[in-house]
């Protein structure tokens, strides 16, 4: 009965070993379980953070865009508008000069714009366009007499 009961005592301490074994392995599963969901928590917030931080690149990036656009627009605008200014400037100083000098300068500035593939406005171009006419002959008025006695008036009122 000794032997026997010795062999259960065994086979029982083998048995509660097994037990114990299963129990630190169920232990482990549930602490890896909750390790795992704790990870999948993790990466859901961090994907939502990575999609948010790639919406926030790509407005950015699109506001970059538009602002790099609207810069060298404005940059191009602004010189072209300084250019134009010049010259506007520099033919009504032309307007002055002698005939062969304003012809000269007329080809010089159409030259210069379609080199630059600038557009005149209205009144600069006809500024330009009238800038080579033909001289009319000048007229001498000559005044003389009393300009009372032009308008017929007995005295000036002031």
């Amino acid at each position: 009965m000794r032997r026997a009961l010795g062999s259960e005592k065994e086979r029982l301490t083998e048995r509660i070993e097994q037990v114990d074994g299963v129990m630190k392995m169920a232990d482990m599963t549930d602490e890896l379980l909750s390790q795992i969901d704790d990870l999948k928590e993790e990466n859901e917030r961090l994907n939502a953070e990575n999609e948010r931080l790639r919406e926030d690149v790509q407005e950015k990036e699109m506001k970059l865009s538009e602002l790099s656009k609207l810069s060298a627009g404005v940059a191009k605008k602004s010189s072209q508008d300084e250019v134009l200014k010049a010259l506007r400037t520099f033919v009504n100083k032309s307007k002055r000069k002698k005939y062969e000098k304003r012809v000269a300068i007329k080809e010089m500035v159409l030259e210069l714009a379609y080199a630059n593939n600038l557009t005149f406005p209205d009144d600069l171009a006809a500024t330009l366009e009238s800038l080579d006419d033909e001289p009319s002959e000048s007229k001498v008025v000559n005044v003389a007499g009393n300009y009372n006695d032009i308008h017929d008036n007995g005295s000036v009122n002031n």
